[in-house]
């Protein structure tokens, strides 16, 4: 992550929160997942807290929200974002980058508002 940070001059980082869910239909994997995510988000707050990093954090509700993608099931919604990114942007993407681009997004709009007076 440091190295990324430095090689593209990165002076701000946004993520996603992290939320418990159930894996094809397992709570035990749900959980085994989410305590692993808590671990990486442990350590990548702790290093950007370290090196002063702004950084965000994203609400995976707030987001699709405001791009209204709303499905029935994270697969769904998944397929949503990467329609939503083919249709406004012209890019065909997997879908984690969807979910990264409309992150990015969703948080520019948030901070980038324009002062007309």
């Amino acid at each position: 992550m440091l190295e990324l940070i430095d090689t593209y001059d990165i002076d701000e980082v946004v993520f996603e929160d992290i939320q418990l869910q159930d894996v094809n239909g397992s709570k035990e994997k749900g959980v085994k997942t989410f305590k692993i995510l808590a671990e990486a988000f442990g350590v990548v707050h702790e290093t950007l807290t370290e090196i002063k990093m702004p950084y965000s954090i994203a609400m995976p509700i707030q987001w699709k929200a405001h791009f209204k993608i709303a499905g029935k099931g994270r697969p769904q919604e998944k397929k949503m974002t990467q329609a939503y990114v083919l249709k406004e942007y012209g890019i065909k993407c997997t879908e984690d980058e969807a979910d990264s681009l409309c992150i990015a997004l969703y948080y520019y709009d948030l901070t980038n508002v324009f002062d007309w007076s």
